[in-house]
């Protein structure tokens, strides 16, 4: 990999797999990458390339051929229905994944608990939400100071309610999970080198996702959950 190849892929580090990965054990882990669209197959493969990669979502969405090529499994499930993940095996990932995922369900706290079922002993669930803080951003839908996409919790149409971290910690706690937050999702770089990012996104896209701005203005948190080695301890 050239150098330049390499800053770019640290300079884009997804915070989810950045967050995971000191948890995750040597060798060739399992990955349940909940919504997996936005193309998340092969980013995820770019930094975990050796992972068996199984995805999950409603239907499938926002991926190509590429993606194709990352998944060696893809469920569509429906996390609203109280049988949709009965077709993903339990106790089989070293991680399941779930990113701005809860907050489009009308159950997000029986889906969490269905997922944390999935967590293999010794295994992590991740989980990032947009935080209350984010009702107050500015709206950002259709263009805000030159940043587009979602700022606001409203902006993303999807969006059902928040859901309260508190809870988040509660139900992983209930499944019998280690839990580690709630805490911001933020990364120093991204907010010390935010220039360069919106630079970098207006010369390659012509405009700057509101996401950028995630890291500086508290839009979201996450919450780790760790099963025990010995599901009985």
């Amino acid at each position: 990999m050239s150098l330049k190849h390499a800053i770019y892929n640290w300079l884009v580090y997804p915070h989810r797999l950045a967050f995971v990965r000191p948890y995750l054990p040597g060798g060739r882990v399992r990955v349940l990458d909940v919504g997996c669209g936005n193309h998340s197959p092969r980013i995820t493969k770019r930094y975990l390339p050796d992972c068996v990669y199984h995805g999950l979502q409603k239907s499938r969405w926002n991926l190509d051929e590429g993606d194709d090529r990352s998944i060696d499994r893809l469920y569509e499930v429906d996390l609203d229905d109280r049988s949709g993940p009965d077709t993903v095996p339990d106790a089989a990932y070293d991680a399941v994944i779930c990113s701005h995922v809860l907050e489009h369900l009308r159950a997000p706290g029986r889906a969490l608990a269905l997922l944390a079922r999935k967590v293999a002993p010794g295994g992590v669930l991740y989980v990032e939400t947009p935080t209350a803080r984010s009702l107050r951003l500015p709206r950002a839908e259709n263009g805000w100071m030159g940043f587009r996409g979602c700022l606001n919790f409203r902006d993303d149409e999807t969006h059902v309610k928040p859901v309260d971290p508190r809870t988040v910690v509660e139900v992983l706690r209930g499944a019998g999970l280690g839990v580690r937050g709630p805490a911001p999702r933020w990364m120093w770089r991204r907010v010390l080198l935010l220039p360069f990012y919106c630079a970098g996104c207006l010369a390659t896209k012509g405009f700057v996702p509101a996401s950028v701005l995630w890291d500086v203005t508290g839009f979201a948190c996450y919450v780790i959950g760790i099963k025990p080695q010995n599901e009985n301890a």
